[in-house]
């Protein structure tokens, strides 16, 4: 490959890398929002509430606490939906036991330890150019600041 062709390569793959933080900055100011609404949301729970309390009514408040509650869920939805597609652009999963995004690929939580059901070939992606530890068990490749091994779930730093 030419030097021209390299640097053209380059220059895409920056180009892509760009865009991708781009709409991960998108769907992050997107989960803003939602958070920001689910605020205004519970206030205006409290504030029929409390108003239904001063008529002496409190049974008045249910219809318009009922909705915004539904509000509230369908904002907590949405935002699922967003992190997820940020963890689809960031090419990582998150562990059902602790939370910890983790690759695609991985077997094991590298914080927990939690052993995924088995992942498909094509979950496993790997970043070129990227530091990683290897596991002295397995000799598998880890994120840098994974505790545990993606493969055999050792705690990384022990070779036994």
């Amino acid at each position: 490959m030419s030097l021209f062709d390299r640097m053209k390569q380059g220059a895409a793959e920056a180009a892509k890398a760009a865009q991708q933080t781009m709409e991960i900055a998108r769907l992050k100011s997107l989960i803003v929002l939602k958070q920001r609404d689910i605020g205004k949301q519970k206030k205006a729970i409290g504030d029929a509430v409390y108003e239904a309390y001063l008529r002496e009514d409190i049974a008045s408040s249910h219809d318009s606490a009922f909705r915004l509650c539904q509000g509230i869920v369908t904002a907590e939805h949405d935002i699922a939906e967003l992190q997820e597609k940020i963890r689809m652009l960031k090419t990582v999963k998150a562990c059902p036991s602790c939370g910890r995004e983790v690759e695609l690929g991985a077997g094991v939580c590298t914080g927990c330890g939690y052993v995924f059901p088995q992942v498909a070939a094509a979950e496993s992606l790997q970043l070129e150019g990227e530091v990683r530890v290897l596991c002295g068990s397995c000799r598998t490749e880890n994120a840098l600041d994974a505790r545990r091994c993606a493969s055999c779930g050792k705690e990384l730093g022990s070779w036994a």
